[in-house]
């Protein structure tokens, strides 16, 4: 008997599905990207457990007749393209005919749907891939797909399903990438029978983009060359996240998250962000579909381009171009010469100091002091015939000293040198302190504390609650977390659709950007995958909270200030890394300074 022989056909149905629907956030796509295809302007989507349960979308397209309906079912049929020039200038979001047999042969399936001018409409009911009703009903023109129990016949597939407010969360996702590049399509979203959001058509990219991306300033990109044509809006790079979440890019109005668009897109932005960050906003691309492939990938979200390099190059053009133009300047020479007016005028004031340094409790101290830029007690002057007249240690012991108790308190401050680093000395040498890493990693330590002993007394109310944007995703993590998040000193309430009303914050953030501590936390939280409480990434949600609240460049510290920033160090458990695992401490030994300048 041969070994090798044909797969039956259910189990090819079911292999083939799992290729495509992954979650019900890829029964979402595809439903809705079928919706768009079929000319509709208005799209409703509704679930039930995250999708879990149920998917059904609801459009107003042009429906299907009956012998259409039946044949929408069968693998590899489509209206979409006929040979095999067609699949090189593809211009649908779909093209391959395995959507809705692949979703229908893994749950209970009814689409009801009529043409326009059809006296009624087309039932069909299928379970686990078998047909088991067709009939005719009254209906709209347009469409409803029903997708019920997902994964109920493949039982290894539904337990890899994260819990509901996940899977929401990955389906809101996949509709707010849909919506950004339809703005003339109108999309409501409602879970458990209640409405969670809704997009107004408009003919507006840039409204649309301000409910995707609420609370940020998108700046226009413009640009078109015999390549490509390449318009949207991005941010500045002075305001970026922590994930590539809130950045969407589209090849001809198709959602992709392609490597090699991302990556130009970061290299234009380069050393303008932050490690670990990055920029937000919409990218469209527009080029011949005979020059993009879109064949490559089962969900369809990366491309390949005929001349890639060029591609890049033209990318690359864009986006540099309105970073060069840095729109987010615009009007900053005035701002910064209104600023040294009032800076001269306040110097009049005998009482005024810009110092708004480092206190233990993060709040500005009562009583300002000067900077201490330069400290002439150096000691008696040391030998110049060539030889150091100090002991030198070895590297080893010197680093062992560096983490012995008492070591920040030991040390014998100089100043302070580009509003940043604070400069002390040993025996051994000069150390130079990065202030924001260590404040970072004291307040990480007593954040973490003070949650895990439940001893968050210091929380704040505002007296004006404070409303802040939120993307629709970003909302629904946080009311999954906003019992715990009220543990760390936070209380808020859902205000609208895409917003939240703040009332009152942990004392140490009280003078803190809210906004964007709320936008990265709920970022960061988001991409933990499915976290079921704070407890296991903790330390994420406390360093993100501590870099917020933490002094910063360009604060100024006074001796006293340093040396209260020393003692508390002391104090860490971990006082040489910040949170982040970026280094606190260096030391320059004077060995090395000899060598510099050749001295020895």
């Amino acid at each position: 008997m041969a070994r090798i022989r044909t797969l039956p056909d259910v189990l090819v149905s079911k292999i083939a599905a799992g290729e495509i629907v992954e979650r019900p956030a890829s029964v979402v796509k595809e439903l809705v990207e079928n919706s768009i295809d079929a000319g509709a302007t208005r799209i409703s989507i509704h679930l039930e457990a995250g999708g879990k349960r149920l998917v059904r979308v609801v459009d107003n397209g042009h429906g299907m007749s009956r012998d259409d309906a039946l044949m929408s079912i069968e693998r590899h049929a489509t209206s979409k393209i006929r040979d095999i020039d067609d699949l090189f200038s593809i211009g649908t979001l779909g093209f391959r005919g395995e959507a809705l047999p692949s979703i229908a042969s893994v749950s209970r399936f009814r689409m009801i749907t009529a043409a326009e001018g059809s006296r009624s409409g087309t039932e069909i009911y299928i379970e686990g891939g078998v047909v088991r009703k067709i009939k005719e009903t009254a209906s709209p023109v347009g469409s409803s797909v029903e997708v019920k129990n997902l994964f109920f016949n493949t039982p290894p597939r539904l337990k890899f399903l994260k819990r509901p407010e996940t899977e929401l969360g990955r389906v809101l996702e996949v509709i707010q990438c849909e919506a950004l590049s339809r703005p003339g399509v109108s999309f409501e979203v409602s879970s458990g029978g209640r409405t969670i959001h809704r997009y107004g058509a408009s003919d507006s990219f840039a409204q649309r983009a301000a409910q995707i991306i609420p609370g940020t300033l998108l700046y226009p990109v413009d640009f078109e060359d015999e390549t490509l044509a390449l318009r949207g809006f991005l941010g500045s790079p002075l305001d970026p996240r922590s994930s590539m979440r809130r950045l969407f890019t589209y090849v001809n109005a198709r959602p992709v998250r392609d490597r090699f668009i991302n990556r130009i897109i970061m290299e234009c932005y380069g050393r303008m962000v932050e490690k670990g960050k990055y920029p937000q906003g919409a990218v469209f691309i527009e080029r011949d579909p005979a020059l993009v492939d879109v064949n490559v990938h089962p969900t369809k979200n990366e491309v390949m381009f005929e001349s890639q390099y060029e591609v890049g190059q033209s990318i690359r053009r864009a986006i540099s171009n309105m970073l060069a133009d840095a729109p987010w300047m615009k009007g900053y020479r005035e701002r910064t010469q209104k600023a040294l007016e009032d800076f001269y005028e306040k110097q009049k004031d005998p009482g005024f100091s810009e110092n708004k340094g480092y206190s233990a409790t993060g709040s500005p101290p009562k009583a300002a002091s000067t900077q201490v830029a330069h400290n002439p007690e150096l000691g008696s002057p040391r030998p110049h015939n060539g030889a150091s007249s100090i002991p030198e240690k070895s590297p080893e012991a010197a680093g062992e000293d560096m983490f012995s108790d008492g070591f920040y308190s030991s040390l014998r401050f100089l100043g302070q040198v580009g509003k940043l680093y604070l400069v002390c000395e040993d025996p051994d040498g000069i150390i130079l302190i990065d202030q924001h890493a260590a404040h970072e990693r004291v307040n990480f330590e007593r954040i973490k504390k003070s949650y895990l002993e439940e001893a968050f007394s210091c929380s704040q109310k505002l007296l004006i609650p404070e409303v802040v944007e939120l993307t629709v995703r970003e909302i629904n993590t946080a009311q999954q977390f906003a019992e715990e998040m009220e543990k760390l000193g936070f209380n808020f309430e859902v205000f609208g659709e895409s917003a939240v009303r703040v009332k009152s914050v942990p004392g140490f953030l009280r003078d803190s950007d809210y906004a964007r501590v709320f936008a990265d936390l709920f970022d960061e939280l988001d991409g933990l995958g499915d976290p079921k409480s704070l407890e296991g990434h903790l330390d994420t949600v406390c360093a993100t909270m501590a870099c917020h609240s933490s002094i910063t460049a360009n604060r100024t510290l006074s001796e006293q200030e340093a040396r209260t920033l020393f003692a508390d160090m002391d104090a860490s458990q971990n006082p040489h890394a910040c949170p982040h695992g970026r280094p606190v401490a260096t030391r320059i030994s004077y060995n090395m300074l000899e060598k510099m300048f050749k001295r020895t």
